[in-house]
C-alpha cells in the first residue's frame, strides 16, 4: 500500500484505489492532507504491467487454444486482477518528479 512520505502513514486500500484510479497530478494524503505524487518508478511499473497483462492474455489464449468468449473471459479476469493489485505497488513522493 502507498505510504505517505510526510507522516509515514499507510493509506487504506479503498482510498488508495480511488485516488490512483482518478489520478490527475498530486493526491492528498488521507491522514495529514499533504500532497503526494506517484514516483517515476511506480509510473514505469504501471506501464510495464499493461504490457505484461497484454502478453498474458495473448499467450494464454494461444497456449490454451481458447475460443473468442474464452479469450474475453481471460482478458477481463487478468485485467481486473491487475487493476485491483495496482494500489499495492504504488510508491509516493513529496515531489512531482519527471518520468525521465
Amino acid at each position: 500500500m502507498p505510504v505517505c512520505q510526510t507522516c509515514n502513514q499507510k493509506w487504506p486500500y479503498s482510498k488508495a484505489f480511488k485516488r490512483i484510479m482518478w489520478f490527475n497530478g498530486g493526491m492528498e494524503c488521507p491522514h495529514c492532507g499533504k500532497k503526494q505524487y506517484v514516483t517515476p518508478n511506480s509510473r514505469k511499473r504501471s506501464a510495464s504491467l499493461t504490457g505484461l497483462v497484454s502478453a498474458i492474455i495473448i499467450f494464454g489464449a494461444l497456449i490454451l487454444d481458447l475460443s473468442l468468449p474464452g479469450m474475453a473471459i481471460l482478458a477481463v479476469s487478468v485485467f481486473v486482477v491487475s487493476i485491483l493489485a495496482l494500489p499495492s505497488a504504488v510508491r509516493l513522493s513529496n515531489e512531482d518528479k519527471p518520468l525521465w
